[in-house]
């Protein structure tokens, strides 16, 4: 008798266990994260000696932030220390603040600030349910697609700084750039314990963006969508009262099937497949997405555009097969279930949503490319 209830005991402990387990996956999803810091050894004569994570020795350009506002721009690898693990970089410019040795955090971040892009910034403030969400509004150094205009929609824990990398690409075509926030980003309005619903609950700011740009001069947008915008992107193809001036998507890196990516995301941290698939239950269900502190479920299959053709517009995908986070296959999916409609273009080695980082130049002609020969009127 006693080993029956000893078994059930455990049996108790390790249902909680993963219980417990399949929340904190669950909120890693969908919750606002810790910044991760790296610590810089060492920093001058044109060089920083950086503590190699396995980001910090990418190929291509990255922004450092240090400090309490410095950023620097860096260059490509000079040597590494294995024994020491570090990396020592070429530092292209110090954008602000005196780099010296201490911590930082390593990101995509090439422009610190809009200003970088060294063309005519205004700050606006687009009106949203609940609030306000400001924008970046970036007139092209030559409007000669003054009815075009891009809407730069950036991805979950992050914040519009990351979404300028598409701005040039913009600026050759001759669109106005709107680079926006929305709800959840701590930008835009705050929503409950700052979750992200994956684009379920931001598009309509992003609708928002769109009915602004129409209203001081744009007649079509196309959408520059980054990592989870692609999701607040895809929705607004659907959803959007102002769906029919959207005349394009460009996609990057972008997350087709949630269900795909949060497997995928388990089995990357070493975890068994049964607990991605747990947590999927857990942020669809009504009781326990509460518990995970979403305001409402996640509607999976309204996120999963890789099944079947639901797209009506057309759409360039960037992505490459370096990405551990969203894989690439996904977009593979997404392009075949919508053969004529979605182009897709593989960038090799970059990091999840890295490829302006490891080819600015290649980026930026493929969507030009894309948009002189789909786009144009």
């Amino acid at each position: 008798m006693i080993w029956i209830i000893v078994i059930l005991a455990i049996l108790v402990v390790l249902a909680l266990a993963l219980g417990a387990l399949t929340i904190l996956l669950a909120r890693r999803v969908v919750m606002p994260g810790s910044p991760r810091v790296i610590t810089i050894h060492e920093a001058g004569d044109g060089t920083v000696t950086l503590q190699d994570d396995g980001k910090t020795d990418h190929a291509g350009q990255f922004g450092l932030w240090f400090g309490q506002d410095g950023h620097a721009l860096i260059g490509p690898v000079l040597s590494r220390d294995p024994a020491a693990g570090t990396v020592t970089r070429q530092i292209l410019t110090v954008t602000a603040g005196e780099l010296a040795a201490g911590e930082g955090r390593w990101t995509g971040h090439v422009f610190p600030h809009p200003r970088a892009l060294e063309l005519s910034v205004e700050d606006v403030d687009v009106s949203v349910p609940g609030g306000d969400a400001p924008a970046w509004l970036i007139r092209p150094q030559h409007p000669v697609q003054p009815e075009t205009w891009a809407i730069h929609i950036h991805g979950v824990r992050t914040t519009r700084i990351t979404a300028l990398r598409s701005v040039p690409a913009a600026d050759e075509l001759g669109y106005t750039s709107l680079v926006v926030s929305f709800r959840g980003d701590t930008e835009g309005p705050e929503v409950l314990n700052g979750a992200s619903t994956l684009g379920l609950g931001e598009w309509p700011d992003v609708d928002a963006a769109i009915a602004y740009a129409l209203a001081h001069g744009a007649q079509r947008v196309v959408l520059f969508a980054w990592s989870m915008g692609a999701s607040i992107a895809l929705q607004l193809t659907e959803h959007s009262a102002h769906r029919d001036a959207i005349a394009g998507l460009i996609l990057i890196a972008p997350a087709t099937d949630w269900r795909t990516a949060i497997r995928h995301g388990a089995q990357k941290a070493h975890l068994p497949r049964f607990l991605g698939s747990a947590a999927i239950h857990a942020l669809q269900g009504r009781l326990i997405s509460r518990i995970v502190g979403l305001p409402f479920p996640i509607d999976f299959d309204a996120l999963d555009f890789t099944r079947f053709a639901r797209l009506s517009v057309p759409a360039l995908v960037i992505h490459s097969d370096g990405d551990q986070e969203i894989p690439v296959e996904l977009s593979r999916r997404f392009a075949a279930a919508h053969p004529g409609i979605v182009t897709l273009t593989e960038f090799p080695g970059a990091a999840h949503a890295w490829e302006y980082n490891v080819d600015a130049a290649g980026f930026n002609a493929a969507i030009v490319a894309w948009c002189q020969q789909q786009l144009t009127r």
